[in-house]
């Protein structure tokens, strides 16, 4: 079983772009108004502006590939906003796979997922990926998977 949702992905990564196309756009055209409506109009675009990309920031979206093989769990993410970081990927055997926790984050706007592996040391768990960009049937499908494999 193979799952991304690369096609929401580059629709969030052109938002982005868009809404910056749009906000220097506007600021711009204003400087060619009336000086007295300038100000009030530059600081209500910037305000909007900001208001978008941190709302779009707090859900910390995530290209995701989940790959499901014969013996391991594969995740690979990669996040969405323009100061991203590289590419990170999971990989776990579907014998040592414990279980898995979603938590919400950000006042419910954004929902993590948490992996957890049993190694020799004990139990590792993973650095929670962000599960805002999916769909909700993605989401189900996912996470359908991975309780197949989840040992709690």
């Amino acid at each position: 079983m193979t799952l991304s949702n690369q096609n929401r992905a580059a629709h969030i990564k052109l938002f982005y772009y868009i809404v910056t196309f749009v906000y220097l756009s506007l600021t711009v055209l204003t400087v060619y108004q009336d000086p007295v409506h300038m100000n009030f109009i530059i600081a209500g675009v910037f305000v909007i502006y900001v208001l978008l990309i941190v709302l779009n920031l707090a859900r910390e979206y995530n290209f995701i590939i989940y790959k499901e093989t014969d013996d391991k769990l594969i995740m690979r993410y990669y996040p969405l906003h323009p100061f991203h970081d590289k590419f990170k990927s999971i990989e776990i055997s579907k014998q040592t796979f414990s279980h898995f926790e979603l938590e919400k984050r950000n006042l419910g706007l954004r929902e993590d997922l948490y992996l957890f592996q049993m190694s020799a040391k004990g139990l590792a768990k993973y650095q929670g990926i962000s599960l805002s960009a999916l769909s909700k049937e993605q989401r189900a499908e996912l996470l359908g998977s991975l309780s197949k494999y989840s040992k709690k």
